[in-house]
């Protein structure tokens, strides 16, 4: 059990009987409040969009044309998650980009793309509105945070401390709950903000030999 609720809830217990109060109710208007600064994950929202776009590309130079996009990537406000680079003699090199992007940015990247690139072999590009599942997960984390301040109104006004407990792995289950909510609203929240860039670049070993810089 958390010890902090176990000890708030002792030396409320305490106080109260050191007090002599004849009614055991605890008046919610009388707890300590604090004025909540509520993340910006769980302000109200009118839509929540997801954008991403990924390509295979053909270059004759695998390492220059990431070096091309990464610089791309900079320009338009972004930033490169991962980058890598492999070639071996006697087998075609290659290279991988993953970015991170202003949404706006992505056609400014796709056409950077397409002027680096030898041959487009795949491109997929995606819209999603989660604003459904944004709204299901903050009324999820309401209805959770109003157990939980429930539970502790409980706890407050309870004088079985042999149930304290129990209470307790109630609360940190709640805790836990809230926790994973809070980071799925995290992470919309995030690939809202930031579209995802992903490129993989390939050299044909049929038509080019490895390219050693």
């Amino acid at each position: 059990m958390n010890k902090r609720l176990i000890q708030f809830v002792l030396v409320a217990f305490l106080l109260s009987a050191c007090a002599g109060k004849n009614n055991s109710n605890v008046d919610p208007a009388d707890l300590p409040t604090e004025t909540p600064v509520l993340p910006a994950f769980l302000l109200p929202v009118d839509r929540v969009i997801v954008h991403s776009a990924s390509y295979t590309i053909i270059v004759r130079n695998p390492t220059r044309a990431l070096t091309d996009l990464q610089r791309a990537v900079e320009q338009a406000g972004g930033f490169v998650s991962s980058a890598s680079s492999y070639s071996s003699n006697g087998s075609a090199s290659y290279s991988s980009l993953s970015a991170k992007v202003p949404p706006e940015a992505l056609p400014t990247l796709s056409a950077a793309l397409n002027k680096i690139a030898d041959q487009v072999q795949n491109q997929s590009v995606y819209v999603q509105d989660v604003t459904a599942e944004v709204h299901k997960l903050q009324r999820r984390h309401a209805d959770l945070t109003h157990a939980r301040d429930e539970l502790l109104l409980f706890l407050l006004n309870s004088r079985d401390l042999d149930r304290f407990s129990t209470f307790g792995i109630l609360q940190e289950l709640l805790d836990s709950e809230i926790k994973s909510v809070e980071s799925q609203l995290e992470n919309y929240e995030g690939q809202a903000e930031l579209g995802s860039f992903d490129v993989t670049i390939n050299q044909p070993s049929a038509v080019y030999p490895p390219v050693i810089e």
